[in-house]
């Protein structure tokens, strides 16, 4: 789960459970509910106009952590992410399989590993844990392609997921720490496109798609800057029955944050391109972002988005207005945003508007 206020501090509290002197097991959770209010323009007949609702997510997280009998660090863990209602209103109507299928292959499929540390090391195996192309450097106070890339009315192309989005099936890895660097080397293979995981005792069976890699860096206050974030990552996997081109992406971004300022820039390219959704194309976003930490507890930013997406009519951009504001237990976020060349058309339904507030808790 990404919906954290991202240049703020993290409220985070644990409850131990149980354990031993050489395991320690904690469990985590988070609550979100976002209203947002989207306007469209241009559409016309019986599409509507604006929408307004508000929508939840909560989250469970178990963990552990302790020492192996042979001295080693380990860590596992796993999340229970439920994203709203098992069923939606389509056309007036209650559906009960449009949201239902998409919300039961996406309860546990976040956040699971197991870890093994040995000093700066670490061998892991999972989905969706390691540091991935998904992250970002440049500061925002919170990531604009969450807000603006699911659930909107405008198909959006432009997506933080490029490529063969490795991290999102079952892979091993490694993790390298470089002392004195404050940077993180990583690889991840997953040995089958498109599997999140079989049951216990079984293999999945061939989705008609070959295996992938990713590999990376990533640095926090890198090369003993303070506040000198950076990330670049490159995936990949070779084209299939179900992919008429490799699917490969790449991501770069850089962020640095002075005293109350914070400046940063990144660039997502993907080259992909298979007959599943709009979004896997050829194109090359370029985020900027620009943050004010007011004080401790308010925090002002600014992202522009562009996007340019293969054989399209018109870039694709967004202006998002951002603030945060931290209650201790609670943090609020707002964003409004400005869509213009939804998806590379130059329809007047691809211009629009969406106001969004969200309410944030950890526990």
């Amino acid at each position: 789960m990404k919906n954290k206020l991202l240049i703020s501090s993290a409220l985070a509290g644990g409850l131990v459970l149980g354990g031993s002197a050489f395991a320690q097991t904690t469990v985590t959770g988070s609550l979100d509910l976002h209203y947002r209010s989207i306007t469209n323009d241009g559409q016309t007949g019986s599409t509507m106009l604006s929408r307004n609702g508000i929508g939840r997510e909560t989250q469970l997280n178990i963990q552990s952590k302790g020492k192996l009998n042979n001295g080693l660090d380990y860590a596992a863990g796993f999340s229970l992410e439920f994203d709203g209602d098992s069923t939606a209103m389509v056309n007036g109507a209650r559906n009960n399989t449009a949201v239902y299928s998409t919300q039961l292959g996406s309860i546990s499929n976040e956040n699971i590993y197991i870890d093994i540390t040995a000093g700066s090391t670490t061998l892991t195996a999972g989905i969706d844990h390691v540091q991935n192309s998904t992250m970002h450097s440049a500061p925002m106070v919170r990531s604009q392609l969450d807000d603006v890339g699911f659930g909107t009315a405008w198909n959006l192309a432009v997506t933080d997921q490029v490529g063969a989005r490795t991290k999102e099936q079952m892979y091993v890895g490694i993790v390298q720490a470089i002392p004195n660097t404050g940077l993180s080397l990583s690889a991840i293979k997953a040995p089958q496109g498109g599997d999140r995981g079989a049951t216990d005792q079984s293999v999945t069976t061939s989705s008609g798609r070959n295996s992938s890699y990713e590999v990376g860096v990533k640095g926090v206050n890198a090369f003993n800057v303070q506040g000198l974030n950076l990330h670049a990552f490159k995936n990949k996997e070779t084209k299939s029955d179900l992919t008429s081109n490799d699917l490969s992406g790449t991501t770069y971004g850089i962020g640095y944050t002075f005293g109350q300022f914070g400046v940063g820039a990144e660039q997502l390219k993907q080259n992909r391109s298979s007959d599943s959704t709009t979004a896997e194309v050829n194109m090359k976003a370029t985020l900027y972002s620009a943050t004010f930490a007011v004080n401790k507890e308010l925090s002002l930013g600014g992202v522009y988005t562009t996007n340019r997406i293969e054989n399209a009519a018109e870039n694709e951009k967004i202006k998002t207005a951002q603030i945060g504001y931290n209650l201790g237990p609670v943090a609020i976020i707002g964003h409004y945003d400005l869509i213009n060349g939804a998806n590379g058309s130059t329809a007047a339904s691809a211009e629009g508007k969406q106001l969004g507030v969200r309410l944030s808790t950890n526990f």
